[in-house]
C-alpha cells in the first residue's frame, strides 16, 4: 500500500491501495515529494516560479464589459 499526500490535505499522509493511487494520480491530486535533486536546484520565489528582473506594471482604470 502506497502512502501518499493529496493536494486537498497535503499535511496528512494517507495509505491507499494501488487502484486508488492510480485514480488520484490520473486526476492530478497527488503532492509530489521533493527529491534530493530538486532541492539542489536554483531557489524559487513564493509562487514557485524562477525569479525574474521584470518590474510589476501598474494598471489604472477599471475593467468593463463591452455591453456597458
Amino acid at each position: 500500500m502506497p502512502t501518499i499526500r493529496t493536494t486537498m490535505r497535503p499535511d496528512q499522509a494517507i495509505d491507499v491501495d494501488d487502484a486508488e493511487y492510480l485514480d488520484l494520480q490520473r486526476q492530478g491530486l497527488l503532492v509530489e515529494e521533493p527529491t534530493a535533486e530538486s532541492e539542489s536546484q536554483e531557489p524559487r520565489t513564493d509562487a514557485g516560479t524562477p525569479p525574474t528582473n521584470k518590474k510589476p506594471v501598474a494598471v489604472s482604470g477599471t475593467l468593463r464589459s463591452k455591453e456597458s
